[in-house]
């Protein structure tokens, strides 16, 4: 059983919490590339068996979510679980709400929330945000390729922001509410899509426990077609064995980068990356 499986997360369960469960459920390896907050809900990829090795392939891949936002209220998580800090009265039009969202689109360093996973002195972040410390998160870089206005019923707003991977969207919620002056939380939070995987595509954490492991295995996407969001090489005869032996030649290829490899045949041989140079090397070899 290998490939990845693509999961619509239910609120209420943490992302480790969930692949546990599927992992015991089909008794196979499973890892999953990207968390997705307890009150959150939306698209998970999983990988399964042999296709766990490819699980930091699909980590960096951008993003896309549907967002609500309540204006007037600050929380100490950003979102509705946590602690209500302080609530402020808001007078502020649409077309002004609208200019300060789409203000947001573009490449900015955003701090992670005090209550986030980021790993501080060995911890994670939210340890020490549950005692009431506050420790120096650093920025990252990201990137919101677009924020379309889905809904604006004040005090509340709803967005599509499609992202880089990384990006905060309680983090970017708070920013909003901040430049209105107003503070804003994050209300609900759906991942609809992944790179090229869409959640439409996904089936339900629930439907999925009631299923057999046969039925199960008919919903994996296979290796070879997982990493669709890479460039294909073919290679002939002779190089096709040095690749699986981890040797590195040059190749007819203007390509560069990561690239996913398969013989004259179509059969899938793994990942290697090409150079500059033309040069292939082998990074990940499946027998």
């Amino acid at each position: 059983m290998d490939g990845i499986l693509l999961v619509d997360k239910p609120y209420g369960i943490t992302s480790n919490d969930l692949t546990i469960k599927i992992r015991k459920k089909i008794n196979q390896k499973v890892g999953h590339t990207g968390t997705l907050d307890y009150a959150a809900t939306g698209l998970m990829i999983l990988t399964v068996g042999k296709a766990t090795r490819l699980t930091e392939y699909f980590q960096g891949l951008d993003k896309e979510y549907v967002a609500i936002g309540e204006l007037g209220k600050i929380t100490d998580t950003y979102d509705k679980e946590g602690k209500v800090l302080e609530e402020r009265k808001c007078n502020i039009s649409k077309d002004e709400l609208i200019s300060i969202i789409k203000s947001f689109e573009g490449t900015y360093p955003q701090y992670p929330p005090q209550f986030s996973s980021k790993r501080v002195k060995g911890k994670r972040a939210y340890q020490f945000a549950k005692k009431g410390i506050e420790v120096k998160l650093k920025p990252k870089i990201i990137t919101i390729y677009k924020i379309d206005i889905l809904n604006i019923d004040l005090p509340f707003f709803e967005i599509k922001v499609h992202c880089s991977s990384g990006t905060y969207i309680r983090t970017l919620v708070k920013e909003i509410g901040d430049k209105t002056g107003c503070g804003a939380y994050l209300y609900s939070l759906r991942r609809t899509r992944i790179n090229g995987f869409s959640v439409d595509e996904a089936v339900s954490f629930e439907k999925l426990l009631d299923m057999s492991t046969q039925d199960i295995e008919k919903l994996l996407i296979p290796v070879e077609k997982a990493i669709r969001f890479l460039p294909k090489i073919y290679l002939d005869d002779g190089f096709d064995k040095r690749f699986l032996h981890g040797q590195r030649f040059r190749v007819p290829y203007e390509k560069s980068g990561l690239v996913q490899v398969f013989d004259k045949e179509g059969r899938f041989l793994g990942i290697g990356r090409v150079n500059k140079e033309k040069i292939l090397k082998p990074e990940k070899v499946f027998l």
